[in-house]
């Protein structure tokens, strides 16, 4: 539009300095000349005075296109800041989750371990019990058995002795000489003597009606 209002100028002033010359070389009036250029200087004026408003008008509205696209872009910054944090804090958030959850873990896992622990002390400390309570019966056992055999060893020895003495007592007593033998006699071991000493014979004994 304003090219198409300036070449319509263009031409009115062109026509304008035609005619003036024109008028000059036919000698003419140059009345209609002058208004016609005078006509072409305003619209040039005009046009000029349009094109500078229109400049003005794309400078201005270039100037609010550039704070409107400055502002947008200040506000996509702003958003991509926003963004950014909110993803910051997020994932601040996340690993603070997951250190708390790692502690937590930790805390599970150091306490199981203890129990682990208790318990094997425990079971050492029931296995010692019993095994000094195996001892002390094995030991008891032993004593018990260990007076058992003194027990029957001192029994044995008493049974002998009583034997021996018994032995003893039957030998003297079959030592001391039986009345009415004959003059036989019979000695420790149970053979029959003669009056003078010699062993006499079984015949001999049973004659005198002694027991052999």
């Amino acid at each position: 539009m304003r090219i198409f209002l300036g070449m319509i100028c263009f031409a009115v002033f062109i026509i304008g300095i035609s005619l003036l010359l024109l008028s000059f070389f036919k000698r003419k009036t140059k009345k209609r000349a002058v208004i016609t250029i005078a006509i072409g200087f305003l619209l040039v004026t005009v046009g000029v005075s349009l094109s500078a408003c229109a400049s003005s008008q794309n400078a201005t509205s270039q100037l609010s296109s550039s704070s409107n696209t400055k502002s947008e872009e200040d506000e996509d910054k702003e958003t991509e800041a926003d963004k950014k944090a909110e993803a910051a804090k997020q994932a601040e958030a996340a690993r603070q989750a997951e250190v708390a959850k790692q502690a937590e873990a930790a805390k599970q896992a150091e306490a199981a371990r203890q129990a682990e622990v208790a318990k094997q002390a425990e079971a050492a400390k029931q296995a010692e019990t019993a095994k000094q309570a195996e001892a002390a019966k094995q030991a008891e056992a032993a004593k018990q058995a260990e007076a058992a055999r003194q027990a029957e060893e001192a029994r044995q020895a008493e049974v002998a002795r009583q034997a021996e003495e018994a032995r003893q007592a039957e030998a003297a007593k079959q030592a001391e000489p039986v009345a009415d033998a004959g003059g036989y006699h019979r000695d420790a071991k149970g053979k029959w003597h003669r009056s003078n000493g010699q062993f006499a014979s079984k015949r001999e004994i049973a004659a005198a009606g002694l027991a052999w």
